[in-house]
């Protein structure tokens, strides 16, 4: 077999061709030309660079913060203490049976809710056995005046009998004594003389006897005399128990309670009727100890002079509001007493009493806003018990109070005042909050009407720190 034999061929790669001098130029001028270009945009950079001057260096200042501001006013008038209450009775009256007896008649009016005017007839207990009684005693005291006319009598009489007796004894003592003398001339015998004594002793007898009767009957006289007046005061007595028998009220007023019916009996203090004096009433509240400390100030007391002033509540006066339906009733009172004594150890309020002395006389007023006010008696024409009551004490304090707007009040009773455009945190002695401003004591928390303090919020408040006002335009 026939092997093709290989023939290895050599392959070589054409010379370059030879440059030419055109070729050189055009191979320069296509790398250096960028070069060039960018060198001089360098270059020009750099030139201008050097005739820019550079800016100075400003460091930038903080601007203070912007504030709005109030100002301070005097607090001018009265202040109000609001407190709540309750309406309690001027007084109660408890009607009790004076005498035993059978109720014989019970009056229409005697029923709770009902007013019953002073001297209304209300409940009659049965006065028989009083009549009967007052009739007995009549008759005796007739018959003592009887007796003592009689004893009178016998007075005069035995009077004039002892006048006799006393005249006759002055005869015999005479005819004594001349029978004596005519005895001692043997002229008389002794016994004519003997004679003459005994009728001497016999009116003698006679004139002691008389005499005893008189003072006998003088004392017979006393004694029918205190008999009589005895008499007299049981009579005044019956009759005084007659009276009872009539129950009437003794007040304007309402009564609460009824006790008893028509023909029940009833021993002496059964209780029969309880009646509420209407002519006035009272309102209970308590005061806080900082309250009083202004109706103190208010009177001028650091230190009370006596005991009575110890213990007595500065009056003051005093408007009670009732709200209903819109409107507001007020009535008009005055702060009279402590509601016995010391501080409630529960509240730590002292209990007060408002006295009312007119509680149908209303003044009723629309909470509408427009002002409207008319004393007509639509809604509770008076002021009764358990009514639910706001009561405002009017008190004239005598010292300086600054009125602070609430918004310029900052927490824990602090202000933020301006002075010469910076900041002053201040502490204040906060005397009375209202839902506007808040009373403070001028000399204690340092200001004066007219000072400016910062209403607005502050991130971030210092004392002494810059700020600035704004001014509305």
């Amino acid at each position: 077999m026939k092997q093709d034999a290989t023939v290895s061929v050599e392959r070589r790669q054409p010379a370059p061709p030879k440059a030419s001098k055109g070729s050189l130029v055009a191979e320069v001028f296509r790398v250096g030309a960028p070069l060039i270009i960018l060198a001089g945009g360098i270059a020009a950079f750099v030139g201008l660079a050097s005739l820019r001057k550079s800016p100075e260096s400003v460091q930038e200042q903080a601007l203070a913060p912007m504030v709005e501001t109030v100002a301070v006013e005097p607090h001018t008038g009265g202040l109000d203490i609001e407190v709540d209450g309750v309406v309690v009775p001027f007084r109660e009256i408890n009607l009790s049976a004076e005498v035993s007896g059978r109720i014989a008649m019970k009056s229409k009016l005697c029923r709770a809710g009902t007013y019953v005017p002073k001297g209304t007839p209300l409940i009659e207990i049965d006065d028989r056995d009083y009549k009967l009684e007052v009739e007995r005693l009549k008759r005796e005291l007739a018959q003592a005046a009887v007796m003592l006319n009689e004893l009178d009598v016998e007075i005069a009489n035995t009077k004039s009998l002892l006048k006799l007796s006393t005249e006759q004894l002055a005869l015999q003592r005479r005819e004594l004594e001349r029978q004596k003398k005519l005895a001692e001339r043997k002229i008389v015998t002794d016994s004519e003389l003997d004679q003459t004594k005994r009728d001497e002793l016999a009116a003698v007898n006679a004139a002691l006897t008389l005499s005893n009767e008189l003072r006998l009957l003088n004392t017979r006289t006393n004694r029918l005399e205190s008999a009589r007046d005895l008499s007299q005061s049981q009579l005044e007595k019956a009759q005084l128990d007659l009276s009872r028998t009539k129950v009437a009220a003794p007040i304007d007023g309402v009564v609460i309670e009824e006790m008893v019916e028509e023909d029940s009996y009833v021993q002496m203090g059964t209780v029969l009727v309880k009646l509420e004096d209407t002519s006035a009433v009272e309102v209970r509240c308590n005061l806080k100890m900082e309250d009083l400390y202004w109706l103190w100030a208010q009177a001028g007391v650091e230190a009370a002079a006596s005991p009575t002033r110890d213990y007595q509540i500065p009056p003051a006066p005093v408007s009670v509001h009732y709200e209903l339906a819109g409107r507001r009733y007020t009535w008009e009172g005055v702060l009279s007493r402590f509601d016995g004594i010391g501080v409630d150890e529960r509240t730590r309020t002292v209990p007060c009493r408002v006295l009312v002395e007119q509680p149908r006389n209303v003044k009723i007023e629309s909470l509408a806003g427009d002002g409207t006010s008319q004393n007509g008696k639509v809604g509770p024409p008076a002021l009764v018990r358990g009514m639910y009551v706001t009561v405002s004490v009017h008190a004239q304090p005598q010292m300086t109070l600054l009125e602070v707007p609430q918004r310029a009040v900052q927490p824990g009773n602090t202000v933020w005042h301006i002075q010469d455009g910076r900041l002053n945190i201040r502490k204040i002695q906060v005397a009375e909050a209202t839902d506007d401003f808040v009373l403070v004591y001028a000399d204690a928390s340092g200001l004066a009407a007219g000072a400016k303090l910062v209403s607005s919020p502050l991130d971030v408040a210092t004392d002494g720190m810059t700020v600035r006002e704004r001014v509305n335009e």
